[in-house]
């Protein structure tokens, strides 16, 4: 059974939701807090799955996950190794800004990308329809639609410069795009990113909030949820 290992630091809120996605997905799953990993820096490679979940860690003082990837660039050697060896990485909403600005995602130019605040500076929380744009990334195989939630202030992303915006779009770096252009603004309707290998995804909105038929907000209207799930078992089934 492949092992889902969930990072946990200062402001994570979102690490249970993922943690019980991975396991109805059919993972073994472990919570790992920032400083145990820091300090047994190898745990990481006896598990299959990272996952780094969202929240607002170290309260997004510095900029929304500015001080955890300071705090991971210690291990991002090993998270490479990590990834080169076959295995899988997902950053969720802080997650993926944590990603983003260890220069992990899109993993070249350095940080390339970036994000920001959404127009108006305000906190959103509403349900999106996205699309699959990608069908080199293991967590995306086989989906076309996901209709998950966002929840944040900082998830509006944006590109350097024309030239990365081209290598993206060329290299099939976009996983997820947002349907209609959505209250972030992002450059191109990105919603999410993946590395070359396919095997990191980082995404703003949550899909292990949409676990169940009754999930969305109208389940009740015959829009049945449940379409989440299938990020993380895509991630299971990878290693079968």
């Amino acid at each position: 059974m492949v092992r889902a290992l969930i990072l946990r630091g200062p402001g994570t809120n979102c690490d249970m939701e993922t943690g019980y996605a991975f396991e109805m997905a059919g993972a073994e799953v472990e919570y790992v807090y920032i400083d145990a990993l820091l300090k047994y820096k190898t745990t990481i490679l006896n598990s299959g799955i990272l996952a780094i979940p969202g929240g607002f860690t170290y309260g997004d003082d510095l900029g929304a996950g500015t001080v955890m990837a300071a705090r991971l660039n210690t291990i991002k050697g090993i998270m490479k190794e990590f990834v080169d060896k076959g295995n899988l990485i997902i950053g969720i909403c802080n997650g993926f800004q944590i990603l983003v600005k260890m220069g992990l995602l899109p993993g070249f130019a350095g940080r390339s990308v970036s994000l920001t605040v959404i127009p108006k500076a305000r906190f959103c929380d509403q349900w999106l329809d996205l699309e699959v744009s990608n069908n080199r990334c293991v967590f995306t195989k086989g989906i076309t639609h996901l209709y998950i939630p966002m929840a944040n202030s900082e998830g509006r992303l944006v590109v350097r410069d024309s030239l990365i915006l081209r290598e993206l779009e060329r290299g099939d770096y976009i996983a997820l795009r947002y349907i209609t252009k959505g209250p972030t603004c992002s450059d191109k309707r990105i919603a999410g990113l993946t590395d070359l290998t396919g095997r990191i995804l980082g995404l703003m909105p949550h899909p292990e909030r949409n676990l169940f038929p009754h999930s969305p907000p109208d389940w009740q209207d015959g829009r049945l949820g449940g379409e989440g799930l299938k990020v993380f078992k895509n991630a299971v089934e990878y290693f079968k």
